[in-house]
């Protein structure tokens, strides 16, 4: 029995249009500020229960990092609701600092054509796959992601070796929650580890937004991460992933926008 990944978020609902996200730990990715995925994750998990619908697309853009904050303030508006489909928009803030924006459609129509014409890659067993280590010395969401790398180079650690194509394949999964649109964008967050992969070393990157657009849900423990770097050009990056579930069905779809920083030469050296 799992439990939805909305209970590992904690948001707090103030009243019908108005949330709270209380920053703890465990739901930063390194440095105390909020990791990406979470804040999308937050505003699709408040848009989806202001208007009671499932979330299709959502899109997030990053403003303010969040070190020393206690919590978000989360402003939900539906300037669009009808009868099949509703679009929204969030905006996350502490106090007058805007954080974050989300903008989203939700929704649920017949169906009018079912298909997918993205082929699945071949991945070894996650079992049977290195994992991941992302230890650090504070309390962060990485404890809550079990990542498994199959093929090409984790570029935030370097673990691996480079594809040559810009494409690594990573296993995701959260113990003990569902796979759901909160776990998808959560999971989804790590598709930049491929520009490591992409440029053959190490690479920071801070992300500018990201998007995510959700199929039908299917239940799945691991979901397979094929992430490919588009391009890096005057500093930023720009990548796609495809997050596959282990029946292969695709789940969701995932792009990034980010900026793209060398280490400092004395980094480089220290390992």
């Amino acid at each position: 029995m799992t439990t939805p990944a909305l209970a590992f978020l904690g948001l707090e609902r103030v009243n019908e249009t108005r949330f709270s996200l209380p920053l703890r730990p465990a739901l930063s990715g390194g440095g105390g500020s909020l990791f990406g995925g979470v804040g999308l994750a937050a505003g699709m998990a408040a848009l989806a229960e202001a208007a009671q619908k499932p979330m299709v697309w959502a899109t997030g853009q990053f403003l303010s990092l969040t070190q020393g904050l206690k919590a978000v303030e989360i402003d939900v508006s539906l300037p669009a609701v009808g009868r099949h489909v509703t679009q929204g928009q969030v905006q996350g803030r502490h106090g007058a600092q805007p954080i974050f924006t989300v903008l989203g459609a939700l929704g649920q129509r017949p169906e009018a054509g079912a298909g997918t014409w993205v082929e699945r890659p071949r991945a070894p067993a996650p079992e049977t796959c290195p994992r991941i280590d992302r230890r650090h010395r504070e309390e962060t969401l990485h404890q809550a992601i079990e990542l498994r790398r199959a093929h090409g180079m984790f570029g935030f650690s370097q673990e691996g070796d480079p594809s040559g194509c810009g494409r690594n394949l990573l296993w995701a999964r959260m113990p003990g929650y569902t796979i759901d649109a909160v776990a998808l964008a959560i999971i989804a967050d790590y598709m930049p580890s491929v520009l490591g992969d992409a440029l053959e070393s190490q690479v920071f990157c801070t992300s500018l937004d990201n998007t995510l657009r959700l199929g039908r849900p299917r239940p799945t423990e691991w979901v397979l991460c094929d992430n490919r770097m588009t391009y890096t050009e005057g500093g930023f990056g720009y990548g796609t992933g495809y997050l596959w579930s282990e029946g292969g069905d695709l789940l969701a779809t995932a792009t990034q926008s980010m900026i793209v920083r060398r280490p400092p030469v004395e980094a480089v050296a220290a390992g």
